[in-house]
């Protein structure tokens, strides 16, 4: 039983507790044929207060949650294959407690030193609830999953000092930013300077307002986002206006944000990542 499916339930058999009737929709033509639950009839499916009690036990059986007062919480494959010959109902994707992490000069974590890796990589995926402690001095929350690797290439400020680099994922499931936004704030403890380094655009100075970070790091010039070697025409800056009106209605901006948001709003134009990676453009530390 999938969550859908679970959360229909919940409706209807809360509503009728001593059984009754629903409209024959496809949830519930799916409720009969899978777990034998009522009667159709012209359009209907009936139900009686013992088929009632049978299914709320049927599904605590089936996925160890009482129906009526339970939330449907997704659970690991491994987990589902505990119980449940399709490991892959209703699971959330495997990488969801993983986060993507690297550095330029070892990894330090959990109070050992791991070695860098010899060979060019996005960095290493790791369960997040197992790091415990993180040595690094400097975390830096990365927007662009092409930023990791090639972290050596960056043209960055003297004051980081082998950071620990932080993908923050992204709108695939397998791929998702929540985990790393909740990694991420799980150590802002004043132990280490927590960095956002995100594209220059609205959306970037929005995320590194909201993400917990202490510093920016974006380049030195804001008014690079004209980027003259670039030809085509610009369309990112177009498809930002959330993004704009937050920042327009936000008090108080950091003065490097404000800076960098009148040079977007002044030229209509946006710069990202993977344009300050290939021309090498210096980048700086703000505070936020």
């Amino acid at each position: 039983m999938n969550k859908q499916l679970f959360d229909y339930c919940k409706r209807q058999l809360l509503k009728q507790r001593q059984g009754g009737s629903v409209k024959l929709t496809a949830l519930a033509r799916t409720l009969h044929h899978q777990y034998g639950f009522g009667e159709i009839d012209r359009g209907s499916l009936h139900f009686s207060y013992d088929q009632r009690i049978s299914l709320i036990r049927e599904i605590q059986k089936q996925l160890k949650l009482d129906v009526l007062t339970d939330e449907y919480v997704p659970q690991s494959r491994r987990e589902n294959a505990l119980h449940r010959r399709n490991e892959k109902d209703n699971s959330h994707a495997v990488c969801r407690d993983f986060v993507l992490i690297n550095s330029l000069d070892g990894l330090q974590l959990n109070g050992q030193v791991y070695p860098a890796n010899a060979f060019t990589s996005l960095g290493l995926y790791v369960k997040a609830d197992e790091i415990k402690s993180i040595e690094h001095k400097q975390i830096i929350f990365v927007e662009n999953l092409e930023m990791m690797a090639n972290l050596p290439a960056l043209n960055l400020p003297a004051q980081l000092d082998n950071p620990l680099w932080l993908y923050r994922g992204d709108i695939q499931e397998k791929q998702q930013t929540s985990t790393a936004y909740a990694f991420f704030k799980r150590f802002n403890n004043n132990q280490q300077q927590l960095i956002c380094f995100s594209d220059l655009d609205p959306a970037g100075i929005q995320i590194a307002l909201t993400c917990s970070a202490e510093y920016w790091l974006t380049p030195k010039d804001s008014s690079v986002v004209k980027f003259s070697q670039a030809k085509d025409a610009e369309q990112e800056f177009y498809k930002q206006n959330a993004a704009i009106q937050y920042l327009q209605h936000y008090k108080n901006l950091p003065d490097k944000c404000q800076m960098a948001f009148e040079s977007m709003l002044h030229n209509r134009k946006t710069l990202k990542q993977e344009h300050m990676l290939a021309h090498q453009i210096a980048l700086g530390l703000y505070k936020l």
